[in-house]
């Protein structure tokens, strides 16, 4: 196979670029002397400016053609976004299937973004990309088959990866920056049930980096974790988010058959510990996580310099 990547300036196919990890990602690529194709809900196009080196692609995970088109005119793809609704799975297979049928026997790379809580509770144990997922939680089940079906199209021609990050902070925005948003409106910062269940995290520009090192790297292939060597429990992510604040704001235990009223399953999801390693990616691909803390971040970093940006997919 011919190392396409070695040149100069790559095409990239991008999803999730209205988000958090993906319009860092498109920040990383860009910066780095690559020209991004975003796909982008239609809704969004009217808000976004020209960019060099971006071509904002009008289209959605169920527009295959669109698919199809862009990532035929393009070296490589990264595939961030997810749709957060019921036809989430559905819509995700139609994206993988897509970029298949664009790419097959070409020998370009694919990666697409997973989750770590799809290895369940990790019960304090850090578990490693090399195991196989036995018991998936049955919320994303769904995601650790497309994971396996990605890197799958390998016996396709296709450098199929999948990245699993810890959960995504950093630069003043996703899940963080929502939880902010809550606390300043409620006066309450809240765990839900106990909140000792441990969670691995990664810093947004750490994760855009690993997605370069990925595609520029001939080499990689498979299932990459993402996380630095923080892991966080629940009730001190809401002891931060009070302190963030100061007197005023209150860290409350949030009860997880009241939380289960609000957030359905969801709430049950929140509660699972989920420490991974993500040795192979360090080993493999020279990637550092280096990066400051969540606890620095939003003491004095990002989320306290601001602005903050409003949580979206």
């Amino acid at each position: 196979m011919s190392n396409i990547f070695t040149r100069g300036s790559m095409k990239v196919l991008m999803t999730g670029c209205t988000g958090h990890a993906g319009s860092n990602a498109l920040n990383h690529f860009v910066d780095n002397g690559h020209e991004v194709h975003a796909l982008v809900r239609p809704h969004n196009i009217p808000n976004l400016k020209e960019r060099e080196n971006v071509k904002w692609i009008s289209g959605g995970f169920a527009d295959s053609e669109i698919i199809s088109e862009t990532a035929n005119n393009c070296d490589a793809v990264v595939h961030i976004g997810a749709s957060h609704d019921e036809e989430m799975e559905k819509l995700d297979k139609n994206f993988i299937n897509s970029v298949e049928q664009a790419f097959s026997g070409t020998g370009k790379v694919f990666i697409t973004t997973s989750a770590s809580v799809v290895y369940n509770d990790t019960n304090g144990n850090p578990r490693d990309e090399r195991e196989p997922i036995e018991n998936p939680h049955p919320l994303r089940a769904w995601r650790a088959r497309h994971d396996l079906e990605v890197v799958g199209l390998s016996e396709k021609g296709i450098r199929g990866i999948s990245v699993r990050p810890g959960l995504i902070y950093g630069n003043a925005g996703g899940w963080l920056a929502g939880l902010i948003f809550r606390a300043k409106d409620t006066g309450k910062s809240l765990h839900i049930g106990e909140g000792k269940n441990l969670v691995s995290s990664i810093h947004v520009n750490a994760l855009s980096d690993l997605y370069l090192k990925i595609v520029t790297n001939e080499n990689a292939q498979g299932i990459y974790n993402a996380a630095s060597d923080e892991v966080t429990c629940s009730k001190d992510y809401a002891t931060f988010i009070a302190d963030y604040f100061g007197p005023g704001i209150e860290t409350v235990c949030w009860p997880l058959e009241d939380a289960r009223k609000t957030m359905g399953e969801l709430a049950d999801l929140s509660c699972i510990e989920c420490i991974i390693t993500s040795d192979r990616a360090r080993s493999e691909l020279n990637w550092l996580p280096i990066a400051p803390s969540v606890a620095s971040e939003l003491s004095v970093g990002s989320y306290k310099k601001g602005p903050l940006i409003p949580y979206s997919h």
